[in-house]
Protein backbone atom coordinates (compact mmCIF):
# COMPACT_ATOMS: atom_id res chain seq x y z
CA UNK A 1 0.00 0.00 0.00
CA UNK A 2 1.30 3.49 -0.56
CA UNK A 3 0.26 4.87 2.29
CA UNK A 4 2.53 4.27 4.75
CA UNK A 5 3.51 7.97 4.92
CA UNK A 6 0.94 8.35 6.74
CA UNK A 7 2.22 6.03 9.73
CA UNK A 8 4.19 8.98 11.10
CA UNK A 9 1.07 10.77 11.87
CA UNK A 10 -0.26 8.43 14.37
CA UNK A 11 -1.98 6.31 11.73
CA UNK A 12 -2.62 2.18 11.78
CA UNK A 13 -3.12 -0.33 9.57
CA UNK A 14 -6.70 -0.48 10.03
CA UNK A 15 -6.35 3.17 9.34
CA UNK A 16 -4.93 2.86 5.96
CA UNK A 17 -7.49 -0.18 5.24
CA UNK A 18 -10.52 2.36 6.02
CA UNK A 19 -9.35 4.58 3.76
CA UNK A 20 -9.03 2.30 1.19
CA UNK A 21 -12.07 1.03 1.39
CA UNK A 22 -13.78 4.45 1.82
CA UNK A 23 -12.10 6.40 -0.89
CA UNK A 24 -12.81 6.29 -5.02
CA UNK A 25 -9.52 4.64 -6.86
CA UNK A 26 -8.69 8.54 -7.96
CA UNK A 27 -8.58 10.02 -4.19
CA UNK A 28 -6.52 6.75 -3.34
CA UNK A 29 -4.29 7.50 -6.19
CA UNK A 30 -3.78 11.20 -5.32
CA UNK A 31 -3.63 10.44 -1.98
CA UNK A 32 -0.19 8.32 -2.63
CA UNK A 33 0.90 10.65 -5.23
CA UNK A 34 0.96 13.97 -3.21
CA UNK A 35 2.77 12.56 -0.16
CA UNK A 36 4.07 16.32 0.35
CA UNK A 37 0.74 18.30 0.18
CA UNK A 38 -1.21 15.33 1.94
CA UNK A 39 1.55 15.24 4.95
CA UNK A 40 1.62 19.63 5.24
CA UNK A 41 -1.48 19.76 5.34
CA UNK A 42 -1.90 17.26 8.29
CA UNK A 43 1.24 19.04 9.95
CA UNK A 44 -0.77 22.20 9.67
CA UNK A 45 -4.41 20.88 11.03
CA UNK A 46 -1.91 19.16 14.16
CA UNK A 47 0.32 22.18 14.30
CA UNK A 48 -3.26 24.48 14.74
CA UNK A 49 -4.30 22.24 17.88
CA UNK A 50 -6.70 19.37 16.74
CA UNK A 51 -5.58 16.65 18.46
CA UNK A 52 -8.10 14.07 16.73
CA UNK A 53 -6.85 14.88 13.45
CA UNK A 54 -6.20 11.30 12.51
CA UNK A 55 -9.74 10.61 12.66
CA UNK A 56 -10.22 13.77 10.20
CA UNK A 57 -7.78 11.78 7.97
CA UNK A 58 -9.66 8.68 7.83
CA UNK A 59 -12.66 9.74 7.52
CA UNK A 60 -12.29 12.66 5.06
CA UNK A 61 -8.99 11.95 3.88
CA UNK A 62 -9.79 13.72 0.26
CA UNK A 63 -10.13 17.34 2.49
CA UNK A 64 -6.22 16.76 2.54
CA UNK A 65 -5.87 16.73 -1.24
CA UNK A 66 -6.63 20.28 -1.08
CA UNK A 67 -3.47 22.62 -2.24
CA UNK A 68 -1.85 24.34 0.86
CA UNK A 69 -4.04 27.97 0.77
CA UNK A 70 -7.14 26.46 0.17
CA UNK A 71 -6.41 24.34 2.93
CA UNK A 72 -4.95 26.87 5.65
CA UNK A 73 -8.16 29.29 4.42
CA UNK A 74 -10.75 26.84 6.02
CA UNK A 75 -9.36 27.65 9.56
CA UNK A 76 -9.00 31.12 8.90
CA UNK A 77 -12.84 31.16 8.90
CA UNK A 78 -13.29 30.12 12.03
CA UNK A 79 -12.65 30.68 15.91
CA UNK A 80 -9.88 28.97 16.55
CA UNK A 81 -10.48 27.83 19.99
CA UNK A 82 -14.39 26.67 18.82
CA UNK A 83 -12.73 25.21 15.65
CA UNK A 84 -10.60 22.57 17.95
CA UNK A 85 -13.64 22.13 20.25
CA UNK A 86 -16.35 21.00 17.60
CA UNK A 87 -13.77 18.78 15.77
CA UNK A 88 -12.55 17.08 18.91
CA UNK A 89 -16.15 16.49 19.97
CA UNK A 90 -17.23 15.47 16.45
CA UNK A 91 -14.60 15.38 13.36
CA UNK A 92 -17.61 15.31 10.71
CA UNK A 93 -17.81 19.16 11.98
CA UNK A 94 -14.22 19.49 9.72
CA UNK A 95 -16.23 18.48 6.73
CA UNK A 96 -19.16 20.80 7.82
CA UNK A 97 -16.79 23.57 7.78
CA UNK A 98 -14.98 22.42 4.43
CA UNK A 99 -18.37 22.35 2.78
CA UNK A 100 -19.84 25.36 3.91
CA UNK A 101 -16.25 27.46 3.01
CA UNK A 102 -16.64 25.62 -0.45
CA UNK A 103 -20.49 27.00 -1.05
CA UNK A 104 -20.30 30.43 0.32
Amino acid sequence: MALEYLYDFGLDSRDLEDIKDNTNETTFSELSLFVGLVSDNIRYMKDFGIENYAQVVVKYPEIFLRDGESFKNIFSKFDKEDLINKVEKNPAVFKKMVDFIDNN
